[in-house]
C-alpha cells in the first residue's frame, strides 16, 4: 500500500497489540492504535476508527462490519487441513464481503469451514506467501557464524490451545505426547535424532505453534536439534516466511503451512502418528492422504529416514507434490500481494464511486 502511494490519499491505521512498538515509525498518514484500547480515550478512538473506515483488512481478529457500506477484507492465514467447526460457535456469523484464498479448487471447501458464500472468494493467493520468494538466506539471520549444510524447520500445528480458562481448554488432540513432541516419545529419541543429524552437518529447528500451551513441551537445546520461538524471529527483524522460504526441507502435520511450503518446491515430511485421534476429535476439511502429500512419519525411525533422505537431496514425492500445488494455487507466484490490492481498491472505487 505504501510502495503504491496509497497513504497519499488515506489514513492507514493498524491496530496491534502494543502500538509503543511502533513509535519511532513515522510515515505521513500511517498511525498505530491498540486493538484493546487501554484508556477511555482510546477507547473512543477505536469507536471512531471503526465507525468510519471505509474498508477494514484483517486476518483473524473478525469484529464484523460496524456500517452497511463499509468493506470486510478476511485475509485469512492459510488453507483448511483440518476443520474448524467442530470448534467453531455454532451461531458465529461472518460479515466479510471478501475473502482470500489459493484458488478454485478450495472455494467449496473454504466456504463451508468460514460459512461464507463460495463466490465471496477471491483466488489471489496469501500475502505473506510473497516473503517465501525472498532470495536473501535469512537462515544467516537467525544463525549467524554458524554453517550448516542443511536446515530444516519443523512446524507442528498446535494440539492444545494457550488460551485457557480454569473449567476449559481446547485440546485438538488428546493423544499422549510424554515430551510434547510428535515421533519423539523419549528424551534417548530426541539424542538419537540429534546424533544423526549432527553426523550430517544438518539443523533441525522446531518452532512451536503460537496458539501451543508450551508448558506441554519440554524445553530443551541439543547441538543440532534446537527450539526457535517467534519472538526470536521478531528479535532479528526479520518475517517468519522470509526465514521459512531460506530452509532446506520442513516437517509438518495437519497445519496450513503446508499449503505455503509447496510453493518453495522443496521436501515436505509429514509425522501422522496421531492421525486417528486427530480425526476422531478435530476432524479433517479436506481428503488428508489424497491432498497432503509427504513422507509420512510416525516414529523416530521414521524420522531418521526422512533426515537421512533430506541429507542426500532425495525427494522422492517432487513430482506429487508438484501436482498437488497446481491443484492447490490458480497463481502459484510472488504477487499475491499485488492482487489483493488491485481487487481491494476496485471494490472501494465500486462501492464509493
Amino acid at each position: 500500500m505504501l510502495k503504491q502511494g496509497l497513504n497519499k490519499e488515506y489514513k492507514l491505521i493498524w491496530f496491534v497489540d502494543d502500538k509503543n512498538k511502533f513509535k519511532n515509525v513515522h510515515i505521513k498518514n500511517v498511525s498505530f492504535q491498540n486493538f484493546l484500547p487501554k484508556t477511555p480515550l482510546e477507547k473512543l478512538k477505536w469507536y471512531y476508527t471503526f465507525c468510519t473506515a471505509r474498508a477494514m483488512l484483517y486476518d483473524h481478529r473478525h469484529l464484523g462490519k460496524f456500517f452497511e457500506k463499509q468493506i470486510l477484507v478476511f485475509l485469512r492465514h492459510g488453507t483448511f487441513i483440518k476443520s474448524r467447526l467442530k470448534h467453531a460457535n455454532p451461531t458465529e456469523e461472518n460479515q466479510s464481503d471478501l475473502f482470500v484464498n489459493t484458488g478454485r479448487s478450495f472455494d467449496r471447501i473454504d466456504a463451508e469451514q468460514l460459512r461464507l458464500a463460495p463466490e465471496k472468494a477471491i483466488h489471489t493467493g496469501f500475502p505473506n506467501d510473497d516473503y517465501l520468494f525472498d532470495t536473501k538466506d535469512y537462515t544467516k539471520v537467525i544463525f549467524p557464524n554458524e554453517h550448516f549444510d542443511k536446515i530444516i524447520l519443523w512446524m507442528p500445528t498446535f494440539r492444545q490451545n494457550k488460551q485457557k480458562t480454569d473449567s476449559f481448554q481446547r485440546i485438538d488432540s488428546s493423544f499422549d505426547f510424554p515430551l510434547g513432541l510428535p515421533c519423539l516419545y523419549t528424551k534417548e529419541d530426541c539424542m538419537e535424532v540429534n546424533r544423526v543429524l549432527k553426523e550430517n552437518n544438518i539443523l533441525l529447528v522446531l518452532m512451536p505453534h503460537p496458539a501451543q500451551d508450551l508448558s506441554f513441551i519440554q524445553e530443551f537445546q541439543l547441538d543440532n536439534f534446537r527450539i526457535l520461538y517467534d519472538k526470536d524471529i521478531e528479535e532479528k527483524g526479520i518475517q517468519l516466511y522470509q526465514f521459512l522460504g531460506s530452509t532446506d526441507a520442513m516437517i509438518t502435520d495437519y497445519s496450513s503451512v503446508y499449503y505455503d511450503y509447496l510453493l518453495t518446491d522443496k521436501s515436505i515430511g509429514l509425522t501422522i502418528d496421531d492421525y486417528e485421534v486427530y480425526a476422531a476429535e478435530t476432524g479433517f476439511a479436506v481428503d488428508y492422504f489424497k491432498i497432503i502429500i509427504g513422507e509420512y512419519m510416525k516414529c523416530k525411525e521414521d524420522m531418521v529416514r526422512y533426515i537421512l533422505s533430506v541429507a542426500e537431496g532425495r525427494d522422492d514425492l517432487k513430482e506429487q507434490r508438484q501436482k498437488i500445488k497446481e491443484f492447490v494455487y490458480d497463481y502459484p507466484d510472488n504477487h499475491s500481494t499485488e492482487r489483493v490490492y488491485n481487487i481491494l481498491m476496485d471494490t472501494i472505487k465500486e462501492r464509493y464511486s
